[in-house]
């Protein structure tokens, strides 16, 4: 549930991934056969040799430039994308306007604090942990609830849903919920919804 692209993550990945792949293809090729070897040493000459004298190829500083360029463009947007992850501040309102001036802002952990105190009592829950996120620039709510064995999840699922419509209702609007259940006694997952 964080804020990372996943398309431009998995793009840049599959870029960085073929670089490699070509580099060590170059590289087996450049061992195993002596015509790649020679054109590698023919293509270091002529670029490296230029260094040497003072007069490089400028075309093989204008690749290598370009390429700098592409790499730095992609980590900025990679860099750009990533974000949200955990937030402090589940809501804040400036209320109606004409109204008393102020602002109301509801931390993140009253929230945690009173879905845990109305969830944790329940006899069919072993172990609970939740969180509040920016997913997408929203806010969200995740609980992680593993169950006793042998819990019905059907129960578990209508309690949590009471709770949150009672924290909807609370709050003044609806907050997105990811429920996982986890059996008790195994650590995969039963039910996400």
């Amino acid at each position: 549930m964080n804020g990372t692209n996943r398309a431009l993550g998995r793009i840049v990945l599959v870029l960085v991934g073929l670089v490699f792949l070509a580099l060590g293809a170059a590289v087996v090729l450049v061992q195993t056969l002596p015509a790649a070897a020679e054109l590698w040493h023919t293509a270091a000459d002529r670029t490296l040799g230029g260094l040497r004298s003072g007069a490089a190829d400028t075309s093989a500083w204008w690749w290598a430039l370009g390429g700098a360029v592409v790499l730095g463009i992609l980590a900025l947007l990679v860099l750009g994308s990533i974000g949200g992850g955990r937030t402090d501040t589940v809501l804040e309102d400036d209320g109606p306007d004409g109204g008393l001036p102020g602002q109301v802002r509801i931390d993140a952990a009253a929230v945690e604090h009173a879905i845990s105190a109305a969830i944790s009592p329940l006899p069919q829950v072993a172990s609970l942990a939740v969180d509040v996120r920016r997913v997408r620039r929203r806010t969200a709510v995740r609980i992680v609830l593993r169950t006793r064995r042998g819990a019905p999840p059907r129960e578990v699922v209508d309690r949590v849903e009471d709770v949150v419509h009672d924290l909807d209702t609370l709050l003044g609007q609806r907050l997105p919920v990811l429920l996982r259940i986890v059996r008790g006694g195994s650590s995969r997952p039963d039910r996400v919804r």
